[in-house]
């Protein structure tokens, strides 16, 4: 009979003999049982991918053929394209039996148990469900939130509605989240992405953004492997990172379904960490652009005992429309139906089901606990129906009757089970008891009949059939032991090398803690709090750390003075970066204290710099400028003149976030002065140039700011700096910008393009705020109205996702600007009012010169009285903070305002002020704007020979720099000169003009939705 080469178990035992080798010489050389490859050589069970890339190294498998041996490994297609060795040694009868096809398994962790018992009570739920798949057709998703009670059938529903699914032929991914990964980050998203992987090809996988797939490799290194040479993920905020990574795990889990309607499930996510609940959240409110059913169940009582969770729940009610699916307990004549179809006929208990639907108050898990026991007869009942006592009345009980009756030979392998978790492979367990394989593997099947256990289909995998199981079996475990059985656990994962992943830390952490053994725990605490740093799950981050530092605080002989100290440090960085201050202080001052007392001057300058960056990113100026200048002293006593430069950059930036611009030129300039003297040419000059562009813009100096981002971009360059790159082009369009620099429309929007390009390239999120804001500025000031509103709103709502404050007061300063331009006073107002909240709410007072200049144009056009006093004296401060880029705004703010209160001599005086700053800088925009107040000023006097003078030449400026609302603003104010004069043809030519420039913006405006507002207006 002819050989069949489509299972690969089978071809697998080919290649083994092939090569003289034995099932267990081969699971010595792969580090696995031999269990495991007789499992899977008899197709019951699917190798990891770990093991699938250590098969193909032992049995030579050449490098053409790799990646087919990998795919077929993992059931993603037939081994055809595999070659068989044309005389396999020892090949017997069974080996030229033709072997059944290796089909796909279900990529589920939830459909992976079989079930015995009847599915009752659930068809209306079930119904819902199906129904919505078949809804699926017509592009449109769902997000179903299935919740209730421990033991009602949460699980159970999943798994019908996975054999659905399958048998439907519907791409399916589901996990689970469990209790001991509460703190692990993204271990429900790692199991997601793990299946998906399993279902994408390597092509599909290249479609997606190199970025995308750096993000998922730091999750699962698998994606690294199959696409090598990804980008190196750039040092962005925590949010951003999140956000990055959620769009990662949408973009794989979409190429996972190759355009067909798919079904995403997670059970139990109640027990899911932060950073996965952001993931998941995300997931589900993309759900609805799609063909995709999202179905997540929870335990009801976790809304209630958990604010976070319950917060979770909310949001995803509230974002994404779920469908909320109670399960409620079975009535009695499901039970009965249920208890017809299990109760063994030989019991003749008249009215059992009335009493275990008394007794359980149709609970699913607690009426099969009790059922199972009776069948098994571990629990007696007299016939009497007035004898309930005598059936468990909880759920424990009924666990522990069951349990009662595990053989005591045995009952040690379960309660190793136990301590193993929820889930657990048979690798594990044996490697942990240490018993000879054969009688382990009885014992465990011994488990799954009496459905204490069930076994995956990959085989060799085990869960416990309720958690409620283990629960009171590992509860039930004596002290001491438990701690020996942790230990042993522990132990045995070291041991096992293939599992050196972060993941494992977390479960060392967990396993050595539970022991008792403080300092292994310690170093693995650490170590996960490391990895959840990387992640930027920070929460979970400080879980771990936190755990640290209470457990060495507890048991301070388990690590040295120096071991703890740095354990307080990095929590303190861990703390900063999540924005925890307060705390962030107190372990870096804890730091700081023990360095200085042991004389080591570098390592405590390096903690002070720490120390006064935690208090710039919580907007406390004050005490990190005191912090860095403490760093700066001990820089230049110890003549370390690279840290003296990048402390007096950080100076700089803490002055200019403050308005105190002038001293922040003096930072930057000692910083460059540094770099220039010392030729150094890495991050710190690129630093320090880009700061000194800053503290020129500030100082309306663009010329010379753009010198300075020119020469800090070349640098970045030099070292591959993609951040910088990306800032210094967004900084050098932002001073092309007419409204505060050069006025040069054309050069600024390359510049934002090219920094949006390198910055999605590179998903460096912290740059897409303002380099979006400024693009659509520069759209707004040529005219692009109607693009320019609606990117500026959906930046706004981006940058409210992310909790970026100075960015939402930028944004809506630059909506309020672009409302100002089409006479939408009121709508301006309430934007701008909005961001001026925003600012005294949080304490930030960065823009608020320009928010407040706009809030007074727009109220003095409405003919609301008001005082310049408060105007005048931020024109005052800014004036003597080198802050001139705000000082103009000022002028420019209250020469309207003189000029609509009918104070020419004033508004002239302003426009004179405005001019005297706007020509020695180049700021072309801003002298056509002072000429026109200055000429508006001379209307009103009369002085037209002047006036004219003045308007034609803002006119001239104002047309060959593009600014439309100028140019409109400049025409109506000709025709009012000339017609002034008598001049009535003049005049309507100017007005004409003036005419077909408001008719132009107008039509920008169409679909924008402030076509309306602006004919009402």
């Amino acid at each position: 009979m002819e050989d069949q080469t489509h299972s690969f178990g089978y071809w697998l035992r080919r290649r083994r003999k092939s090569l003289d080798l034995t099932q267990e010489a081969l699971a010595q050389r792969v580090c696995c049982s031999g269990f495991t490859i007789r499992k899977i050589e008899a197709d019951e069970r699917r190798p990891s991918r770990r093991l699938a890339e250590r098969l193909a190294a032992s049995l030579a498998i050449p490098e053409m053929e790799r990646r087919d041996f990998l795919d077929a490994a993992r059931a993603l297609h037939a081994t055809s394209h595999l070659q068989l060795d044309r005389a396999p040694v020892g090949t017997g009868a069974r080996a030229a039996a033709p072997a059944a096809p290796i089909l796909p398994l279900p990529d589920s962790a939830i459909g992976a148990a079989s079930d015995t018992t009847p599915f009752v009570g659930r068809s209306n739920e079930y119904g819902l469900l199906i129904g919505l798949i078949a809804r699926l057709t017509a592009g449109a998703g769902y997000t179903v939130l299935i919740e209730g009670e421990p033991g009602i059938g949460k699980s159970r529903l999943l798994r019908e509605v996975t054999r659905y699914a399958h048998a439907q032929d519907l791409p399916t991914l589901a996990t689970n989240c469990y209790e001991i990964e509460r703190a692990m980050p993204y271990q429900p998203v790692i199991g997601l992405v793990t299946r998906a992987l399993d279902r994408v090809s390597d092509a599909a996988l290249r479609a997606m953004s190199p970025v995308s797939l750096a993000e998922l490799a730091a999750l699962v290194p698998e994606v690294g492997e199959r696409i090598p040479d990804l980008p190196q993920l750039s040092k962005d905020f925590p949010e951003a990172r999140q956000a990055r990574l959620s769009r990662a795990v949408d973009q794989l889990l979409e190429a996972s379904r190759g355009g067909r309607p798919a079904v995403f499930m997670v059970d139990d996510i109640q027990w899911a960490d932060d950073a996965s609940a952001q993931v998941l959240h995300y997931l589900a409110r993309h759900a609805a652009q799609r063909a995709v059913l999202v179905i997540y169940a929870y335990r009801d009582e976790a809304v209630d005992s958990d604010e976070r969770f319950a917060q979770l729940v909310e949001g995803l009610r509230r974002d994404t429309d779920a469908r909320r699916v109670p399960l409620a307990r079975l009535d009695y004549a499901d039970t009965e139906s249920l208890v017809a179809a299990l109760a063994d006929a030989n019991l003749g208990i008249p009215g059992l089901a009335e009493r275990l639907h008394r007794e359980t108050e149709g609970n699913p898990f607690f009426l099969m606990s009790i059922l199972q026991s009776l069948s098994d007869g571990e629990t007696q009942l007299e016939s009497a129906s007035s004898a309930p006592g005598l059936l468990p009345d909880a759920l424990r009980a009924a666990v522990r009757v069951r349990l009662a009756h595990v053989p005591k030979a045995i009952r040690p392998l379960l309660e190793t089970a136990a301590v193993l978790g929820r889930r657990f492979d048979f690798d594990t367990l044996l490697d942990v008891t240490r018993e000879p394989e054969t009688p382990l593997l009885d014992a465990v099947e011994a488990f799954v009949k009496r459905r204490l256990l069930r076994e995956e289909p990959e085989g060799g995998v085990y869960d416990f059939s309720h958690d409620k199981l283990r629960e009171v079996l590992y509860r039930d475990i004596g002290g001491a032991r438990r701690r020996l059985l942790h230990q042993s656990v522990a132990e045995a994962l070291e041991r096992r090398g293939e599992d050196a992943t972060h993941e494992r830390d977390a479960e060392l952490a967990e396993h050595y803690e539970r022991a008792h053994v403080w300092s292994k725990a310690l170093h693995y605490l650490v170590l996960a709090g490391e990895h959840s740093q990387t992640l930027f799950a920070m929460r979970d981050a400080l879980h771990w750390l936190d755990r640290a530092v209470a457990l060495f605080e507890a048991h301070p002989e388990s690590l040295d003075a120096r071991q703890r100290l740095a354990i307080y440090e990095q929590r303190g960085a861990a703390r900063a970066q999540a924005g925890q201050t307060q705390g962030a202080v107190a372990d870096m001052r804890r730091v700081i204290d023990v360095l200085r007392a042991g004389g080591e001057r570098a390592k405590t300058r390096d903690a002070l710099i720490q120390l006064g960056m935690a208090y710039r990113r919580a907007d406390q100026y004050e005490a990190a400028t005191a912090c860095l200048t403490e760093a700066l002293t001990e820089s230049r006593a110890m003549n370390d003149e690279r840290h003296a430069a990048d402390t007096l950059y950080h100076l700089g930036t803490v002055a200019w976030s403050t308005g105190q611009n002038d001293q922040a030129i003096g930072f930057h300039q000692q910083a460059v002065d540094i770099c220039e003297r010392t030729g150094f040419t890495d991050l710190v000059a690129v630093q320090a140039y880009h700061g000194r562009g800053e503290a020129h813009f500030a100082n309306a100096e663009p010329a010379a700011a753009i010198a300075c981002y020119t020469r800090s971009l070349a640098l970045a360059r030099g070292i591959g700096d993609k951040s910088y790159e990306s800032e210094n082009l967004m900084m050098i369009g932002h001073a092309c910008i007419g409204t505060r620099g050069l006025g040069d429309y054309p050069r600024a929007t390359a510049s934002f393009e090219a920094a949006l390009d390198i910055a999605r390239s590179a998903d460096l999120q912290w740059h897409f705020g303002p380099t979006l804001l400024g693009l659509d500025h520069a759209r707004a000031c040529t005219g692009r109205y109607g693009e320019a509103w609606t990117g500026m709103q959906k930046t706004l709502h981006w940058l409210e996702s992310l909790s970026q404050v100075r960015y939402q007061l930028i944004a809506c300063d630059c909506i309020g600007h672009l409302l100002l331009d089409l006479g939408l006073n009121e709508l301006a107002i309430e934007h701008l009012e909005r961001g001026l909240t925003l600012g005294r709410d949080t304490g930030i007072l960065f823009w608020r010169a320009a928010i407040d200049t706009h809030l007074a144009v727009a109220r003095s056009r409405l003919g609301k009285k008001l005082s310049t006093r408060a105007l005048q004296t931020t024109l005052e401060q800014t004036c003597r903070t080198s802050e001139r880029y705000m000082t103009v705004r000022c002028l420019d703010g209250l020469a309207e305002i003189a000029l609509t209160a009918g104070d020419a001599s004033r508004c002239r005086v302003y426009g004179d002020e405005l001019l005297a700053i706007a020509e020695p800088n180049g700021l072309r925009e801003l002298e056509a704007v002072a000429r026109r107040w200055r000429g508006e000023a001379m209307l009103m006097e009369e002085e037209y020979r002047e006036a004219q003078a003045e308007l034609s030449r803002a006119a001239a400026l104002a047309q060959d720099i593009g600014r439309v609302r100028l140019q409109m603003d400049v025409q109506a104010a000709l025709a009012r000169l000339l017609a002034a004069q008598g001049q009535r043809d003049a005049a309507q030519c100017h007005d004409a003009k003036m005419h077909a420039i408001a008719k132009g913006i107008e039509k920008s405006l169409e679909y924008s939705g402030l076509e309306a507002r602006l004919r009402m207006n």
